[in-house]
């Protein structure tokens, strides 16, 4: 089962997306500051910043990006 969603706030990472993409969102930050997802468990976070850095909406399990 692909990794396609923030379950805290119940939001697919498609619609993240979309919605980052019709407000001008770029950052995490604004995500969380809109309470879009990303402030609760915070599980979801480097799968959302990869969903604004390069659009992917869905990941393998165990994904993990570490920023460099």
């Amino acid at each position: 089962m692909p990794v396609d969603r923030c379950i805290c706030h119940n939001i697919l990472f498609k619609e993240i997306k979309r919605i980052a993409d019709e407000r001008g969102f770029t950052t995490l930050e604004e995500i969380q500051e809109a309470k879009i997802s990303s402030t609760s468990c915070q599980l979801c976070l480097p799968y959302v910043k990869q969903v604004l850095k390069t659009g992917q909406t869905s990941f393998k399990p165990g994904f993990y990006s570490e920023e460099k």
